[in-house]
């Protein structure tokens, strides 16, 4: 019985040394742990802009024009998720401009009560460009350094 507690102990002891050990320091655990969760954020976030440039090319080869959201979401080339003017997703807030010659859709962090987010980085892209360029403090344009 002394011997079943004293493993049980040595056990907990173990798995105490351990989980300290992979979380790294007191200090530091919390902050690399925030960084994970923006970098997932700012990761959906250009995902997402891959996806609707997509959807937009799918959309121009059947209809020859680009569409808004809601248009791609009824086509079926977006998910519901996309619906509305400015769909919100994993603390970005999507807006987008779309005519039957180009689009441009930008990708900036929101904070609100049921989508805080924990990127920061702003994310913007247009048909005729075909990359993302970035801003670290404001909304993003062609003008912007590439991702």
């Amino acid at each position: 019985m002394k011997r079943n507690r004293h493993i049980a102990t040595a056990s907990s002891l173990i798995c105490l040394a351990l989980l300290t050990f992979s979380c790294g320091s007191q200090t530091e655990g919390p902050a690399v742990y925030s960084k994970a969760v923006g970098a997932a954020d700012e990761g959906s976030a250009v995902q997402a802009l891959r996806t609707i440039a997509s959807a937009q090319t799918q959309a121009k080869a059947m209809r020859n024009s680009y569409g808004s959201f809601d248009t791609l979401v009824q086509l079926g080339f977006l998910d519901t998720r996309f619906s509305g003017e400015t769909p919100n997703l994993r603390g970005y807030k999507f807006s987008m401009t779309a005519n039957e010659s180009r689009f441009a859709v930008n990708a900036d962090p929101q904070v609100t009560e049921n989508s805080p987010t924990t990127g920061s980085r702003h994310f913007y892209f247009e048909s005729s460009d075909s990359t993302i360029h970035v801003n670290p403090t404001q909304p993003a344009s062609r003008q912007d350094p590439v991702l």
